[in-house]
């Protein structure tokens, strides 16, 4: 398990001085595989219980076994691959097909219908997509309205209407905050549409309605994977297209 993925999973967990610990380890990967406590408590201004708190938010016993996993993700440099522009431009290729091709009328009755949209993405970048897709539906006289951290989702997540929507933006599709509040939402008979890569995870299953993307992993340097994640963007420009077109064939624009 790579680091990057722990905080993606736990994203929901973690504070400002969580998300600086970590800023400091992914800037200073060298440095911080040796690094003792009190010399990362020192760099990152915090205290040594921050840092055991960060390191258990992520799942891990303590600061020993954080070390550990930065150790092991040294690891030989990978060769960069000549096929990966490929494979990344039939990623955006496929999605952008698909997104072209399926009946979304049920995706945009559920938008023209509902009280309220709210929005939720389970990490940083997910959120910046978020809010995206709020402002280019915005356009189109649509207010979508954004869930500012799990604290706020966790207080909506009750107070939600039969006639309300929820979205949600992840990655894997597997991060288990997102899920658990899907898993009450399901439960409550909420309407949910995801986001997610195209792969099996519980959220799919969980939604009532399903926009997949193709994407991979690229691992490069130390073997870290990088997710492309512009596709997110895409996909809203996409969806703002083929709501406008839904619209001009009901003759509302």
């Amino acid at each position: 398990m790579h680091l990057e993925q722990l905080i993606e999973q736990n994203y929901h967990k973690l504070n400002e001085s969580d998300l600086y610990i970590w800023n400091h380890i992914r800037t200073h990967p060298d440095e911080c595989r040796d690094i003792s406590i009190d010399a990362l408590s020192e760099a990152c201004c915090v205290s040594h219980t921050t840092i055991l708190r960060f390191a258990k938010k992520l799942g891990l016993s303590g600061f020993s076994e954080l070390k550990v996993i930065l150790k092991w993700q040294k690891g030989p440099k990978r060769a960069f691959r000549q096929d990966e522009l490929a494979r990344t431009m039939q990623d955006y290729q496929q999605t952008m097909e698909y997104l072209c091709t399926i009946d979304l009328s049920d995706l945009f009755t559920l938008i023209q219908q509902a009280g309220h949209i709210y929005i939720y993405g389970s990490g940083s970048v997910q959120q910046r997509a978020a809010r995206d897709l709020k402002e280019k539906f915005f356009h189109s006289r649509k207010l979508m309205h954004i869930v500012e951290g799990p604290t706020e989702m966790q207080k909506l997540a009750g107070r939600l209407l039969e006639n309300d929507l929820m979205i949600f933006i992840s990655l894997s599709g597997n991060n288990h905050f997102v899920n658990q509040i899907a898993e009450q939402l399901h439960k409550n008979g909420r309407t949910i549409v995801s986001i997610c890569r195209i792969q099996s995870n519980r959220l799919i299953h969980l939604s009532d309605i399903n926009i997949p993307f193709f994407t991979h992993a690229l691992e490069i340097e130390r073997a870290i994977p990088i997710w492309p994640t512009n596709m997110l963007f895409q996909i809203n420009d996409f969806l703002l297209l083929r709501y406008l077109e839904f619209l001009d064939k009901q003759g509302q624009l």
